[in-house]
């Protein structure tokens, strides 16, 4: 009698996890003095939005080069058109701005530059197209060299990578981070020194939504707040590390522009 033996099945469930081990090699650990770093000087050149904002966004008058900012607020706060006004203020002056747009697609963004006619010239890149491969579009994207980039919102990016890419918001996180960092230093196609503006919620009890660790990378953290009755709209730092000054800038959205004031004249 032939005995026939059963093929021995692999077991199901998540393979083993391998553990990856890194040598620690001493002679890459550099140190510096300031007197041993140098820059080039268009570092230190302010962008000018030429408005009021200007004022709080550095002590020189306007947001550096190779800066990382968040600006943080609720919904219907105006954040979003707050930084669109200062990406279309940028670009009209000739500087190269671009939009990574996460939240809204084309149509959308068509009706809020037909409110805003002037928010019609910022170049911008709808995430929503390219839900497969956000990891490679936005490093593509970033890497071409820019002035500015602003991001709507971190959320909705890391979100997008986690989507593709799996793994936990910390390794979404990390990524985003060393990836603005290494633009920010110069580290693509034209050398740009790209400020980045970072856009991301508050929730409605006032909380920051995400990690405090994207909140401490940033050197500059800006909270835009909206009165309960909506007619008062303002911005503040509560971190920035290229301004010390520590006072509000107040805007308003009306008609088909953005308009600034240091103070709201109150009625009697």
């Amino acid at each position: 009698m032939m005995i026939t033996k059963k093929p021995i099945q692999a077991k199901r469930g998540r393979p083993a996890k391998q553990k990856v081990t890194t040598m620690f090699d001493p002679s890459a650990v550099k140190l510096f003095r300031g007197n041993d770093l140098s820059f080039n000087e268009s570092l230190f050149i302010p962008l000018k939005t030429n408005t009021e904002v200007d004022t709080i966004l550095s002590t020189e008058g306007g947001l550096m080069p190779g800066t990382s900012m968040m600006i943080a607020g609720g919904p219907g706060s105006g954040k979003s058109t707050l930084v669109m006004d200062m990406l279309s203020k940028f670009t009209m002056q000739g500087l190269k701005c671009l939009l990574v747009q996460g939240e809204m697609d084309q149509i959308g963004h068509y009706k809020y530059c037909r409110r805003m006619p002037s928010f019609g010239c910022v170049q911008t890149l709808f995430l929503k197209d390219h839900m497969d491969s956000i990891k490679e579009t936005v490093e593509h994207v970033f890497s071409l060299g820019y002035d500015v980039i602003a991001v709507d919102s971190i959320a909705e990016i890391l979100d997008m990578y986690k989507d593709q890419n799996g793994g936990t918001s910390k390794q979404a996180e990390s990524w985003f981070l060393k990836l603005q960092d290494e633009v920010k230093k110069g580290k693509n196609k034209q050398k740009y020194y790209t400020s980045f503006i970072n856009i991301q919620q508050m929730t409605k009890s006032d909380e920051f939504a995400g990690s405090n660790r994207l909140k401490h990378m940033m050197e500059a953290f800006c909270k835009v707040e909206r009165s309960r009755d909506g007619l008062e709209r303002s911005m503040h730092f509560e971190k920035n590390r290229d301004c010390d000054k520590d006072f509000k800038v107040y805007f308003s959205i009306y008609q088909d522009g953005v308009h600034y004031s240091y103070e709201m004249e109150k009625e009697d």
